[in-house]
């Protein structure tokens, strides 16, 4: 599904722009997987997960199944292989009014230009094109980053929609998060795939460190309970989202950030890094006399070598790393991505 997340993204930002990927997850690993954090609004021990896809896939019997792919961020309220309603349903699902998933870090310290995020949403009726089930959406709730708390936790996304709340109430609409969004027409538009991108653009939180959360609220009918004022009213219901996949795309790299460098600076010969780091050194630089060291966005120091044609990092985790090049008299300093 990665071509046709970089197919699409191309033509998001149009074939002349270039992009990278800033940040992604497959959900395949145990890597990818670490770092998402789940709350059961209700406790009743049905809320956000990663599994198997889950499908319905004929109208008799009305039954939904587990199916590959094996690892799909998902919310359900279908217990799989049940035959029927209401049996079929989860116990208490209609009280999923706080169930939330939050992201890992997502890091945009080194993104600018276009930013667009890039989910592949799974169908949940794969007889059926015309299904409501498949017009599914949720909104992209955005928490930045700050020094005084720079991990989020749950109160932090309650709160956010809490301050959009009150400012819709005021008539700034322009609060109102980003969304994810499939419809029938999406999956028919693939060639009736079982997944089909959704996109929100990210293009506000260039140069920062931010977390998405994703919420469920149930606004079944007679649910007082439920989420009810604008511009949530009604919202972030589905009974079942899946997410394969996520990548967010970038059209432009911040580049270099130098320190008593003379005009003409080292220059990064390919970005994003998948497991060679390759510098254009500056020709102040003896290659035998240069020094490289690398820092994660903690300031952390990760590698340090002798300079290298082809400097091996494919031991780093994904992410946006500081390279710092020296000789002892000049540094120089730049961002890279490694994937």
């Amino acid at each position: 599904m990665k071509n046709l997340l970089l197919f699409t993204a191309l033509l998001i930002f149009g074939v002349s722009n270039a992009q990278f990927i800033v940040w992604e997850t497959t959900f395949d690993t145990p890597e990818e997987r670490a770092g998402w954090t789940f709350y059961d609004g209700n406790n009743n021990n049905n809320t956000w997960t990663i599994g198997k896809h889950v499908v319905r896939k004929a109208a008799t019997p009305n039954m939904y199944e587990e199916v590959s792919p094996d690892n799909v961020l998902r919310y359900s309220r279908y217990i799989p292989n049940v035959v029927g309603g209401p049996a079929n349903l989860k116990a208490d699902y209609n009280n999923d009014i706080e169930d939330w998933v939050i992201s890992p870090e997502i890091d945009l310290t080194a993104a600018s230009g276009d930013i667009i995020l890039a989910a592949m949403i799974g169908r949940v009726s794969t007889y059926n094109t015309t299904s409501t089930a498949n017009n599914t959406d949720k909104s992209v709730f955005v928490y930045v980053s700050t020094p005084l708390k720079p991990v989020p936790d749950v109160t932090d996304f309650k709160a956010l929609r809490t301050d959009i709340t009150a400012a819709y109430a005021n008539g700034n609409i322009s609060v109102i998060p980003k969304i994810l969004k499939i419809t029938n027409a999406d999956y028919i538009a693939a060639g009736n795939t079982l997944f089909a991108q959704a996109t929100a653009d990210l293009s506000q939180y260039a140069g920062q460190k931010i977390y998405i959360g994703f919420w469920q609220n149930n606004t079944v009918v007679n649910n007082p309970a439920a989420i009810s004022s604008n511009p949530f009213k009604d919202t972030n219901s589905s009974a079942t989202f899946q997410i394969d996949e996520i990548q967010v795309f970038a059209s432009a790299l911040l580049g270099l950030e130098d320190v008593n460098a003379p005009k003409i600076v080292t220059q990064l010969v390919q970005n994003p890094v998948v497991s060679t780091l390759q510098l254009q050194l500056n020709p102040v630089f003896e290659p035998t006399t240069t020094f490289v060291k690398v820092y994660n966005m903690a300031g952390q120091e990760v590698l340090a070598t002798a300079y290298k044609d082809q400097i091996e990092v494919s031991v780093l985790a994904s992410g946006t790393y500081i390279v710092h090049i020296t000789n002892g008299t000049v540094v120089e300093k730049l961002k890279f991505i490694k994937k």
